[in-house]
């Protein structure tokens, strides 16, 4: 769609064709059935409801979880196909005498949202190592039968194609919740009487990607790597993701790039810093792993709002936010989870509009100080919270979190242990005689700060996604953006609520203990002793 003053209409040709890459070719017809966000929850109140969704093509709302997921969960509950819509409530300003692009921000009626419906990370024909020219791969009969591609055809729509399909959908009207904008019709939830004919053909081909690198090498320990990231490319023009972020860095960070130098970079990386979505809104974003946190503060109390020259970014940042002031990096969909959670490096995620200072400045921070500047016990307070909020959410289950906490108190020990040895070493350089010393001694600590995030992996990954190895951070299995601290304890809680069997608690008290080891190999490292 072009409009007056678009400064693309030359090339809006070049726009992709409306599709959902990596899905499953094919032709299906049936009955429409509306789900809501496709959440797993939504399919458990159709079944309440009494609405059996198999042999069905579902119709669901972008916005609560990631698309791969909304497919996914289809297939599951037994539909044949998927239509996912962008609804005006969501992203249309809620309807009414709302505007739209360009005379505001809400998208169009005619918008469509495309991307990718693969739930894994990479290249899916070389799962765990790298894609190169010659290299193995698995065959398509294997990609389908890993999980992390549909098996269903997909496609995504525009809010008003939504709303057409909508106003054919007869049957029990929809909950409150599961409602549209203030002049959207009537959501009922079907089957049918509508139809849909739904048929998509791709092509599976095996493309080359170019990654973009540049080094600038230190003087000081040049085998270590402080890596600035973000990925090229874009589905249509990228305003947001990622062109925003190419113009502070032409740099990819790629899961071919982590997987082909994976040794490497787990024993020389020190952190990976993310700026996807560099320009996205108002007011300044960050995520990371928690020992960043204090560096992360620090840093925006170091730059001047582009908006206000009264006020520093941080101050900005602590008026406008809501909720949690440092995000988590548990979802999928970026840069960072190669580096995070396939091998553990220590990582961040920013966005505003003055990112590029922000992110220098952590990123020079990392480089040039004579001691990383990690704080664990930042993270040991940050799995205290999230240990507890799992607690008392299984409390009548027999569940004991006691060796979690357990492994987690080590961890808050051996932070403080550290933060110690650092002040005794900087106290201690007025010493001529200690000097000589100093290097090795500094060395030693910053490999244990360095390696600690290492240990919050496992070589099994977690059960069923063996590429996820991070046992804190990862995606829920249900929700590749959501993220999800603990994610092995929480599919496996996810599951027993829906088994509701003793073998099913079971696996969500192994994995309890799973955690709770890997917080105390993390506590060892930092500690550098053998037990």
């Amino acid at each position: 769609e072009i409009y007056e003053g678009d400064p693309y209409a030359d090339v809006a040709d070049e726009v992709l064709p409306t599709n959902h890459a990596y899905a499953k070719s094919g032709s299906v017809v049936g009955p429409v059935v509306y789900v809501n966000y496709g959440r797993v929850e939504d399919y458990g109140t159709l079944k309440e409801m009494g609405v059996n969704v198999t042999g069905t093509v579902v119709l669901a709302r972008y916005g609560e979880i990631y698309r791969g997921d909304i497919v996914m969960n289809a297939f599951e509950a037994g539909a044949i196909g998927a239509l996912v819509y962008t609804d005006r409530k969501d992203y249309g300003g809620g309807g009414g005498d709302a505007k739209w692009f360009p005379d505001d921000k809400w998208m169009p009626p005619s918008g469509v949202q495309v991307g990718t419906v693969y739930n894994g990370s990479g290249d899916p024909t070389t799962p765990g190592w790298a894609s190169s020219e010659g290299c193995e791969r698995v065959s398509i009969e294997e990609v389908e039968s890993s999980g992390d591609v549909p098996l269903i055809p997909s496609m995504p729509i525009s809010g008003a194609d939504g709303e057409t399909i909508l106003r054919s959908i007869g049957g029990q009207i929809a909950k409150d919740n599961w409602q549209g904008s203030i002049d959207a019709p009537t959501y009922r939830v079907g089957p049918g009487p509508g139809v849909v004919n739904l048929e998509y053909n791709g092509k599976q081909v095996i493309a080359t990607i170019q990654n973009v690198m540049g080094v600038i090498e230190g003087v000081e320990e040049p085998d270590r790597f402080v890596i600035l990231g973000n990925h090229r490319d874009a589905w249509t023009f990228g305003a947001v993701d990622p062109n925003s972020g190419t113009a502070a860095l032409l740099e990819t960070g790629s899961t071919e790039w982590v997987e082909e130098n994976r040794d490497l970079l787990a024993s020389r990386a020190v952190a990976y810093l993310n700026v996807d979505c560099a320009v996205s809104g108002a007011g300044f974003h960050a995520s990371g792993t928690p020992q960043l946190d204090d560096l992360l503060k620090q840093a925006a109390q170091q730059v001047q709002d582009p908006d206000n020259s009264s006020q520093t970014i941080y101050e900005q940042w602590i008026q406008s936010t809501e909720s949690s002031l440092i995000g988590r990096l548990g979802g999928a969909g970026s840069d960072y989870a190669a580096f995070l959670q396939h091998i553990g490096v220590p990582a961040a995620d920013m966005r505003f509009g003055a990112v590029a200072s922000v992110w220098g400045l952590v990123a020079l921070r990392l480089a040039d100080e004579e001691f990383l500047p990690f704080n664990y016990h930042s993270y040991a307070l940050e799995l205290q919270k999230r240990a507890e909020d799992l607690e008392n959410e299984i409390s009548d289950k027999g569940i004991t979190f006691s060796p979690l906490f357990k492994s987690i108190e080590e961890l808050s020990k051996a932070a403080r242990k550290i933060n110690n040895q650092k002040k005794e070493i900087k106290e201690a350089k007025g010493w001529t005689s200690m000097r000589r010393n100093d290097h090795v001694k500094v060395r030693e600590l910053n490999d244990r700060l360095m390696m600690a995030e290492r240990a919050f992996t496992d070589r099994d990954g977690l059960l069923r996604r063996p590429w996820y190895k991070h046992l804190i951070y990862a995606p829920s299995r249900h929700n590749d953006y959501g993220s999800t601290s603990f994610p092995g304890i929480d599919d496996a809680i996810e599951n027993a609520k829906n088994l509701n069997t003793a073998e099913s608690w079971h696996v969500v008290q192994h994995e309890v203990w799973r955690v709770a080891r890997a917080v105390k190999h993390a506590s060892l490292v930092l500690d550098g002793k053998l037990t």
